[in-house]
């Protein structure tokens, strides 16, 4: 596997957790528990976004690599 492709399944995977925790916050009866799984969905959004620029900037970086 690539780097890049590395880098795409950690994001998909870290979409999939931040979702989990979207839907038990929405479907957890305890507001203690609700608080505290949107909290670490809304944690996970910087990383996602850091994982994103960062796939753009391989992908450029792949680029120049096939110029070459």
């Amino acid at each position: 596997m690539t780097v890049i492709s590395d880098v795409k399944t950690t994001l998909a995977t870290l979409e999939g957790i931040q979702a989990s925790f979207s839907k038990q916050a929405l479907t957890s009866s305890d507001s203690e528990a609700k608080k505290i799984f949107h909290e670490c969905m809304l944690e996970t959004e910087p990383i996602i976004r850091d994982l994103r620029l960062r796939i753009e900037f391989l992908k450029a970086e792949e680029l120049q690599y096939r110029k070459s």
